[in-house]
Parts: C-alpha cells; structure tokens; sequence
C-alpha cells in the first residue's frame, strides 16, 4: 500500500520553493540546544557612517516639512516632498554608488525607517516597498549586470517601484498565484513572456485610478506555453518574476483606499496580454517564488525598525504626560498600573533596538536572517501595537480626542487615533503573524520533518539515522551546556543569570519539540496552535539574548539605567516562559509594584531619554 504524503496540494509547491540550505541562524538552535552566542559575540553594534549620518540630516529637514494630518485627510502625499526625496537621494539608499545610489548599509537603512516611521507611515510605507521589496532588493539579489545598468541609475534618480505578488485570492499560498505568462517562442527558442492577471494589495502600484504611481513593477507569474494549462491539476507548476514597465501596452491600475496610513498607494494592477521581453525575467524560469521568499526576508526588517520608530514615539509621549497629568496627588505614572505601562514601552523599545542591531549587523556581513527577519517582524509589530494600545489608555479620553479638536481647545495635539489606525495594519501586511509563526515552526523544525521522512519512509540506514537523531536530541537536552562557567560570564556578571536561563530555556525547548515530533510524526505541520507555542517560546528567548549582548557592548554599558531595564525585561519574558503556576504564589514573591515605581519614576524623570533618540518627537513640533 503507498504511504500518504506528508505534504499535499500547495504545500508541495511551498516546499518546492522553500530555500533547502541549512540554517545556521540564532533561533534554528534554539531547537536543537545549540545556542549558538558566537554569532553575538563575534559582532558589534554596526557602526554609522558619516555619509549616512549626513543623508539623516537632509532627510529630517525634508521630513519635518510634510504635513501628517494632511497626509492622513487627504489621503495623498505632496508633489514637492517626493520631489525634494528623489534630489537628496531617497530613492537609492542601498543601491550601489556604481548605479548612482547611496550604498548606505542595512543598518542605515533601518536607522532611516526608524526616523521616517516616527513622523509619517504613508512617507515610510513609499519608501520601504520601492527598495526594500521593490525593484532594487530583487534585482540586486538575482539580477544580471546588463538588467540592474539598465534600471538601477533609473531608481536611483527617484523612479518609484513595487512588487506585485498578491492577489484577490491569495496572500500568503503563493502557489495560488494566478497571473500568468504564456511564452512566445521563436526559432524554439523563448523570446518573450504575454503576461496576463490582476494583482491586489499593491503598494506603490497606483497614484489613482487609471494612473500608475511607479514606473515598474516585479510581477510573479506563473509560466505556461498555453493558458488552458492553470487548469490543468497535472501541468507543471513554474512561477516565474518579471520586471514590468508600467507604461507598457495593457498595464492598467486601480487605487484602493484604507482607514489608517491613508497616504499609501496601493492598488489593483491589470496586465492584459502584455509582452514582456525575456531579457526582462529574473532568474529562471522556476526561481519566481524563491526570488518573492528571498525579498520578503530581507524586506520584513524595514518594519520591525518602523515598528521602532513608533515605540520611541510613544514612550516620549508616555513618560511626559505620566508625569504631567496629576490624579488622587500624584502624577499617573507614580500609579504603578499606569506606570507598568511606561516601563513596557520602555523595556520592548530597547529589546527591539537590541533585535535591529543584532539583524543589522548580520544583514551587512550577508548572514543568516531567514528566521531572524520574520521574528522581528512579529516582536516590532505585536509590540508597538501593544503600546500605541497603551499610550491611547493613558491618555485617557483625550486618546480619542482628534488632533484638530485638540489643538483648537488649548491641548497639545497627539494623534493618538491615528497612530492606532496606522498601526494596526504591521500585523498584517508582509506575512500575519500567524502565517510567520507556522513558517517559521516548518523552518525550525526542517531537521525533525526530514529525520521523521526519513523514519516512515527511507531505508534502513535512514531510519537508523533517524533514531540517532532523535536520540541525540534527547540526551543533549537533558545535559547542562558543556562550558556554563565560561558562557554564563561572556556578558558580564550582571547578565550571567540570564545567559544561564537562555540556556536552561533551550533545552526545554528542544524536549517540547521532540515530544511533539514523537507524539504527532507526520501531522505535527497541521497542529498549529502547538507549533505556535513551540514559536512564542523562541520569541521570548531570541530578545533576551539579543537585549544582553547589545547591554554589555562598550558603546552601550555607560547609558544610565541600562542594566536595570535589561533586568525588567528579561524578567518579563522569563515570566512570559515560566509563569507562576498559582496565584497564592505570584502573591506571595510579589515585588512588582516597587519596581515598577522606582523605574517608571527614572523613565519620566528622564534618565532614559537615550531611549527616544533618532525620532522626530512629536512633543518637539
């Protein structure tokens, strides 16, 4: 009798596109018991550039110009300041200088988006998706010479790009895809690609209706030489990504409109038999999922640093109204359920700083940041809607109140609303939290699925192999780290607790994840509410790490108060791993309330002000 397959339907097209190479990230060890803090303590904090720190200067005196309530009312944003971006080189920010771009790093990169994100999400959203996921990330990473002379000078100059994956029935199945290209072949030889579909969800993709804000777009398609084949379930799957000049005969575009970051310019492009030379495909003819995969890995740090910007945003707006709103004789924030809020704020704003400069700095060196990516993806965006969450609570009914009532009746405007409004999309586009979870609990668990493959399905040595696998996972998880002397220290002593718990962490997670291997075998991938729990673990441990190395480096050790908001957080997320199992023992080893009050008090007396650098303060304007 044949075995069932594993994998069925789109899921073999996803595993055909998945990257087969082996991980050698930080948080695919994490399931292995292999913390792996050569990759910590082999980096620094990625250092700034004087051309970059310049460019940073140009663009907040361009940024400060633009109007956010404008921006959010009228849903457009002005002629002048794209103009003014595209002279002082916004559009080439990572684009080689051999191109006429700027060729800033990507920690540079994030630092601009940090910026960008605390002042305009519409202004931000532009820029991410024309480098990060546009034209130059995909061209740079599988482009010819001869493709990226021809269009990267033109990006570089300030032409706008996007990508267009999407469509009405598919977000994340990207086997799904639709749009399709039929080859025109010549002399048997493809000379060209007709590309035929509809995208949706296209950032950049449309000014308004019947007009095309970028001039090019990568477009996935699939490959057939006739369109009967998309119906077809035995014809081959082939998807390939097109570079698509929008002036091009048969492009049409349709804007859509959405309640928060309201200036963005999404839409709905049409391709109706549009010839696209085939000196316009990247890669091969099967790469166009691969290439989509690759792009987005790269392009997701763009919003964890976003995600940033908007943090530092809302703890400069926390810190000042907990001390300056005064209730029952004291400022709110000494009440320490409002001042739990302000050292919230405070402990995810350095823990995602900590996270972007560890994926910054790998991110430059070419490292590993498949997984890395989409983790800060899910920590940036869940946390600062989190405390955008917060900051409307603090703020009371003032929090609901529109910036233009605001300012007309004596207060000081903050668009707490729309802050809200605009946030609450980052959980959504470019991977849900969700789907980010399961792909990264199929990616972190590549090693068991193939040893359990093997298991069911391959000869005796596989199977042999297998089992010592297994076996092997087993007694490494079951054995302290063979150096903890030595590694508990790497840090300093004031965080070797907390490496040792990092640790103790790990090989609890590599049991859980055999158990679960063991118990569910071939159906483990459809148990997704347990692979969700496997992930959340790795998400507490994988800040953790990146928070205390990025505590002890020297240009960070002297920053007041550091050692003690590294405590409070790594203690939250120890709290998050191993909560107290009853409340009579929560109550009893109750110490909350006093450190809460002594740090939300340091936080609005201002000794972590640090915290809040590299934003335009809202307070400032």
């Amino acid at each position: 009798m044949k075995k069932p397959e594993v994998f069925q339907g789109s899921e073999v097209v996803a595993e055909t596109a998945r990257d087969k190479a082996s991980y050698s990230g930080f948080l695919a060890g994490l399931f292995e018991t292999n913390v792996r803090w050569d990759l910590f303590t082999s980096i620094g904090i990625p250092e700034t550039s004087q051309t970059a720190l310049d460019f940073l200067e140009r663009f907040k005196l361009a940024l400060i110009s633009l109007d956010p309530e404008q921006v959010d009312s009228e849903g457009e944003l002005p002629e002048p300041v794209l103009k003014t971006l595209a002279e002082i080189g916004a559009f080439g920010i990572k684009i080689p200088k051999r191109f006429g771009g700027m060729e800033l790093t990507q920690s540079e990169y994030q630092q601009i988006a940090t910026l960008c994100a605390s002042y305009d999400a519409s202004l931000t959203v532009l820029l991410s998706a024309a480098q990060s996921i546009g034209v130059p990330e995909p061209l740079r990473l599988f482009g010819t010479e001869e493709q990226k002379a021809k269009y990267l000078p033109r990006l570089a100059r300030g032409e706008i790009s996007g990508f267009a994956l999407t469509e009405r029935n598919v977000g994340c199945d990207i086997s799904k895809v639709e749009t399709y290209a039929v080859r025109c072949i010549e002399n048997g030889k493809t000379v060209a690609y007709r590309i035929t579909g509809e995208k949706f969800f296209i950032t950049n993709s449309a000014k308004q209706n019947g007009q095309f804000l970028c001039s090019m777009l990568v477009v996935i398609a699939r490959i057939v030489d006739r369109p009967e084949e998309l119906q077809d379930p035995k014809a081959q799957k082939r998807y390939g990504a097109f570079i698509v000049e929008t002036h091009w005969q048969g492009c049409s575009v349709t804007r859509l409109r959405f309640e928060g970051v309201r200036g963005i310019y999404n839409g709905i492009p049409t391709f109706n038999d549009v010839r696209v030379p085939v000196e316009n495909r990247l890669g091969n003819e099967d790469d166009g999922l691969r290439i989509a995969l690759a792009t987005l890995t790269v392009g997701r740090l763009t919003l964890p640093a976003a995600s940033a910007g908007g943090l530092k945003q809302c703890l400069s707006v926390m810190r000042w109204w907990g001390r300056t709103r005064v209730q029952w004789n004291k400022p709110i924030g000494e009440h320490t359920l409002i001042g739990e809020k302000i050292c919230r704020a405070a402990a995810y704003t350095l823990a995602l700083d900590a996270v972007m400069a560890f994926c910054g700095a790998w991110a430059n060196k070419k490292g590993d940041l498949r997984m890395e990516s989409a983790a800060a993806k899910i920590l940036g965006s869940e946390w600062y809607w989190d405390v955008v969450n917060d900051l409307f609570q603090v703020r009371g009914g003032r929090g609901f109140m529109t910036f233009d009532s605001q300012r007309k009746n004596g207060e000081l405007g903050i668009p707490v609303m729309r802050m809200m409004r605009d946030a609450r999309i980052n959980l959504v586009w470019e991977g849900t939290s969700e789907i980010l979870r399961i792909w990264m609990a199929r990616e972190a668990l590549a090693p068991y699925i193939e040893k359990g493959l093997a298991a069911l399905q391959g000869s005796s040595s596989d199977k042999f192999a297998a089992l010592s696998y297994y076996a092997g996972m087993a007694f490494r998880s079951r054995l302290p780290f063979s150096t903890p002397s030595s590694s508990a220290g790497m840090f300093g002593e004031d965080y070797a607790r907390w490496v040792r718990f990092i640790e103790s962490s790990t090989r609890s997670l590599t049991r859980s994840t055999l158990s679960a291997t063991l118990r569910h075998r071939q159906g483990l991938h459809n148990k997704q509410i347990l692979l969700q729990d496997l992930i959340n673990g790795s998400l507490a441990i994988f800040p953790m790490a990146a928070i205390i190395w990025y505590a002890s480096q020297p240009e960070m050790r002297g920053k007041p108060g550091i050692r003690e908001l590294t405590t409070y957080f790594c203690q939250e997320m120890e709290d998050r791993l191993h909560p107290p199992s009853s409340p009579e023992k929560r109550i009893r080893g109750h110490k909350k309330d006093s450190t809460v009050y002594r740090l939300s008090k340091a936080i609005m007396g201002g000794e972590y002000a640090w915290l809040e650098e590299g934003i335009v303060p809202i307070l400032e304007k």
